[in-house]
């Protein structure tokens, strides 16, 4: 999973955004593909950049502006670190409800309890059950 999905992804339970990402294990891509620049936010992602923590529309009010430290992003620079990495393991946190959605082998696992799947998601916690333990008393 690429940093960048975060910046559409919305919690399926409360539709909060933006969400955390914890990461776990991450691989290196040598030759990234990096997108054009939105033009407007003159960087790849349109709303939110993971990598600096950054809101990078102001929805506040219906003008939806770029904000001031969505300046702070450098496009050559933060955008190819950005999309340099692929999120093998980790979690992905809403920071209202504090559900934890894990990625799996680069897939993000954004379902609802009933229809998660038992079995992958307990191999996964026993994998890395000190990560989500450090996760859990933070």
């Amino acid at each position: 999973m690429k940093l960048r999905l975060l910046d559409i992804l919305v919690c399926p339970l409360d539709k909060e955004w933006p969400l955390k990402v914890h990461i776990f294990e991450d691989r290196n891509i040598d030759d990234p593909k990096i997108p054009k620049k939105d033009e407007e936010t003159k960087v790849v992602c349109r709303f939110y950049c993971v990598k600096k923590d950054i809101q990078i529309i102001d929805e506040s009010n219906d003008q939806n502006k770029v904000t001031e430290d969505a300046k702070k992003i450098n496009y050559d620079s933060d955008c190819k670190e950005c999309l340099s990495k692929e999120i093998v393991a980790g979690m992905i946190m809403c920071p209202k409800c504090s559900t934890l959605y894990p990625i799996i082998d680069e897939i993000p696992l954004m379902l609802k309890a009933e229809l998660r799947n038992e079995d992958i998601e307990k191999q996964f916690s026993e994998k890395w059950s000190d990560k989500i333990k450090e996760l859990m008393t933070k």
